[in-house]
């Protein structure tokens, strides 16, 4: 009884499984549905550009002011401000000679989950080490 039940064992041990006919133990990859390229509430906003209102604060001058202005989104971040008037900045190489950073996205959510404004903060540090902020919301 306990060679049958040995013997047994092993048939079954390398008898393929099959499920939805298909074997388990094949060398198959699985897929995974890819997610969607488009961006959504539940992950952020989609890339482009918006309309944002943005406070602007000069710490060598002092000077405080606030403009509706057109700022570029990509993955989840602002990379660039358009001030409308030929000038902007932006992430990346520039030839004018400043460092730009953060531009990072937090985002304000209703009771469903969907997103019903976006905020980020951009330092700009200048050639001669002037410190300008840009405070930044897209509603």
């Amino acid at each position: 009884m306990n060679l049958y039940i040995i013997i047994s064992l092993l048939i079954f041990q390398f008898t393929p499984v099959k499920n939805n006919n298909k074997s388990l133990n094949s060398r198959s990859k699985i897929t995974i549905p890819q997610l969607n390229n488009k961006l959504s509430s539940e992950y952020g906003i989609d890339n482009g550009w918006y309309v944002a209102t943005v406070k602007y604060h000069n710490f060598n001058s002092g000077t405080f002011s606030r403009y509706r202005l057109k700022v570029k989104v990509e993955y989840d971040r602002v990379t660039a401000i358009d001030f409308g008037n030929g000038g902007s900045v932006h992430s990346g190489y520039n030839s004018s000679g400043y460092f730009y950073s953060g531009g990072y996205l937090s985002f304000d959510k209703d009771y469903n989950g969907e997103i019903t404004s976006a905020s980020a903060k951009v330092k700009i540090i200048e050639a001669n080490s002037n410190l300008i902020t840009f405070d930044i919301t897209i509603e």
